[in-house]
């Protein structure tokens, strides 16, 4: 790590303070030990105490490309257009099986909003591992479904890949709040994907959060259709315009309404599975794919919410909304569990755009972020952005990364960019 450090003081000297001792970060200094740490110090490996979190984040970068600060003026405000999501288009979905090997139903389905009968009692969420299910490629999953749904699909136009999550970091960076994150970046041909932090992303995947009593209230107020029981996580893929770049986001779906109050839906008779592909590198697999599930219209999409307080704040979930277009909130309120309240469904158009309206410094500075962790990439064809602090100002410290380029098949790729022009 020696270099890394030096490649960082280099650019600012005493911006950062590295000690070897426990208890100490190589991202933003000194840490306080929780009780998980603490934890995490009893299963140690042959003597070896595990890294703190911020110093996993370092791990597999190489030498300080450049810090990217929060800047802004009302001069630039002036001499931008305003940002908004243009061209919106659901393009392709998937569900994860709840199986060992990375297996997903395309089109899949989301569970349908489903109200109980009230009161209930919720037991609270437990803090499990479930099977792991990574594919080698991250982003199979994501070209598998989007393939299968439109075989002739060219990639050459998409200046941006990413799933909401990147970009709801981007947004807390140019908005000045505080977050400590990670994302790698890869370059294929004209086409930047921005990849959520591996450790980050098994999480997700594998649904280790402990969130009170958040995925027992979903599952509660959601039914799967039977012939996808035992499916989990469904994923969409959405393509629009944000601020003059072309971008495919990936996000999660929690529920969906129906339209028309039926509950008759057409389930598609699965063929049966691909055969097993090579695997990679242990334990990672290739995706198989199941066609299983159908269509549902992106204005039925509903995020679920659960909350122990009386007053749901809202703003909190405002710009994962926006960032999906999801127009509908479910909000259900429980004491320690006991859901007694009538669950309040609010249509969020409205709100939507006043957040958008309300926002758009804080827009205008993302894109300008984004466009400029672009322009290195063109260069660096892949590399990691850390949020950090450095002399207790907020940045974006952009470092080379080694190791291996995202893993992506040859045969995708010469497929979907059928054209090299510039992005």
């Amino acid at each position: 790590m020696t270099s890394l450090n030096e490649s960082i003081l280099s650019i600012r000297p005493s911006t950062l303070h590295v000690q070897q001792s426990s208890g100490t970060s190589q991202i933003g200094g000194p840490t306080r030990e929780t009780n998980h740490d603490a934890t995490e110090r009893k299963t140690l490996t042959k003597g070896r105490q595990r890294p703190s979190r911020d110093d996993r984040m370092l791990k597999g970068v190489d030498k300080l490309i450049k810090n990217i600060y929060n800047e802004f003026s009302e001069v630039q405000e002036e001499a931008c257009e305003a940002v908004a999501i243009r061209n919106y288009e659901s393009i392709a979905s998937y569900s994860w099986k709840d199986i060992e090997h990375p297996t997903i139903y395309v089109p899949g389905l989301p569970p349908k909003f489903t109200p109980p009968t009230l009161p209930v009692q919720l037991q609270r969420d437990k803090l499990t591992r479930s099977k792991p299910r990574s594919p080698a490629a991250a982003v199979d999953p994501l070209f598998e479904s989007l393939l299968q749904q439109h075989p002739n699909f060219d990639m050459s136009s998409i200046h941006l890949v990413t799933d909401r999550n990147s970009l709801r970091k981007l947004l807390t960076f140019a908005s000045n709040r505080s977050e400590k994150w990670r994302i790698d970046v890869d370059m294929i041909n004209n086409t930047m994907f921005f990849n959520q932090w591996e450790e980050f992303r098994l999480m997700m995947i594998n649904g280790h959060q402990d969130s009170g009593y958040g995925h027992a209230f979903e599952n509660c107020v959601t039914a799967r259709e039977p012939t996808l029981e035992d499916s989990i996580h469904h994923e969409r893929i959405v393509r629009y315009e944000l601020g003059g770049l072309e971008c495919l986001v990936r996000f999660e779906a929690d529920a969906y309404l129906n339209a028309d109050g039926s509950r008759e839906h057409l389930a598609i008779d699965p063929p049966a599975p691909k055969p097993s592909r090579p695997v990679l590198r242990p334990p990672y697999k290739l995706v198989h794919v199941v066609s299983r599930g159908h269509y549902v219209d992106p204005d039925l999409i509903a995020e679920i919410k659960s909350c122990s307080t009386l007053n749901f704040n809202i703003n909190k979930t405002l710009d994962q909304l926006w960032f999906s277009q999801t127009k509908h909130l479910c909000v259900g309120r429980h004491k320690e569990g006991l859901v007694t309240e009538k669950l309040e469904m609010k249509d969020m158009r409205e709100e939507l755009k006043k957040w958008e309206a309300s926002n758009q410094e804080h827009l205008i500075n993302m894109i300008r972020v984004i466009r400029e962790i672009r322009e290195i990439a063109k260069t660096t064809r892949k590399c990691t952005v850390i949020c950090t602090m450095i002399d207790g100002v907020k940045c974006l410290s952009v470092f080379n990364r080694k190791g291996a380029d995202m893993a992506i098949r040859p045969e995708v790729v010469k497929r979907c960019w059928r054209t090299l022009g510039e992005a």
